[in-house]
């Protein structure tokens, strides 16, 4: 598989706030104030979809830039990009980041920006190459990284993904298709293998506290035994407030850990990045989706 590793070296650095309160403050190389939620002893996934990257051209890529270079998380997981050589773009700008990005999907592709000074990318794959109907033509991509823990190679699998979209009877059913296909798999490999730390993260476009959620994502809800979505109580929420697409007052993009990963989840934060409380045209200009975040500390047997 293909890997893209692609950095340049920017020139000015300016501190950065908190956004939570556990987290250090990162640089930035550029004059943008956005809270960072880097911390030095956890790791950040984050999930973002960009709607058809780059609607608006240059002004949107460069507001990515600013926003990815200020965020400071490790792994970003990227949906619905339209034209990923302006993606290679952005991770030329962010010297921090290298590049995964999707290779057999033609539209609306996937990336992933990870750190390579502190993440070591084993194995690359795309799934389920023979399900492009259920999948929609984007098919998952995994990644499994390695991170150093007090000297110990801590591992952990990423999983992006992007889901078949609208409420209509047959797409719920190719949601459905899809993640029956994804916990069949994902179930073999942590009970005849090795019991993996995964992350499944993407636009899963349906709602965990609707019926057509319900049924999209029936494998998993019904093997709690197994698999947790950290997003669940966002979804359930009694406001909107925290919706990850409040055009349509949802929760659409999803965060999904295996059991290796209950442990950490105990003291993990799952949280929805309102970044448009900080930009007046942050839904006009980059997404209808806010990204979504998993901040935990990796812990060793």
């Amino acid at each position: 598989m293909k890997m893209w590793s692609v950095k340049i070296i920017l020139l000015l650095a300016v501190p950065m706030l908190v956004w939570l309160s556990c987290a250090e403050p990162a640089p930035s190389n550029y004059a943008f104030s956005l809270p960072t939620v880097n911390g030095e002893e956890t790791l950040e996934v984050i999930t973002w979809n960009l709607r058809f990257f780059p609607q608006n051209g240059v002004e949107e890529v460069n507001r990515v830039i600013m926003l990815l270079d200020s965020l400071n998380a490790d792994v970003v997981c990227l949906q619905e990009i339209d034209q990923m050589s302006q993606l290679v773009r952005v991770a030329n700008a962010l010297p921090q980041y290298d590049l995964i990005q999707s290779i057999h999907t033609d539209y609306l592709m996937l990336g992933i920006l990870y750190k390579p000074d502190l993440l070591v990318p084993l194995d690359t794959s795309e799934l389920f190459p023979d399900e492009s109907y259920n999948f929609a033509g984007r098919f998952p991509l995994q990644v499994k990284f390695a991170r150093q823990v007090d000297s110990t190679d801590y591992h952990f699998t990423v999983i992006n993904m992007h889901l078949k979209a609208m409420g209509d009877a047959s797409s719920i059913q190719r949601r459905h298709n899809a993640t029956t296909l994804l916990h069949d798999y994902l179930s073999d490999v942590i009970t005849t293998t090795e019991d993996t730390n995964f992350v499944v993260v993407g636009d899963w476009n349906d709602d965990l506290s609707t019926s057509s959620g319900a049924t999209s994502f029936t494998a998993f809800m019904s093997d709690t035994e197994n698999f947790y979505f950290t997003t669940w109580d966002l979804a359930w929420a009694e406001t909107d407030e925290a919706d990850s697409y409040p055009g349509w007052s949802s929760f659409l993009d999803h965060i999904l850990i295996s059991r290796a990963l209950f442990d950490e989840n105990k003291t993990a934060v799952t949280r929805t990045l309102k970044l448009d409380d900080y930009i007046s045209d942050y839904f006009s200009l980059v997404s209808a989706h806010r990204p979504v975040m998993f901040r935990f500390e990796p812990l060793l047997d």
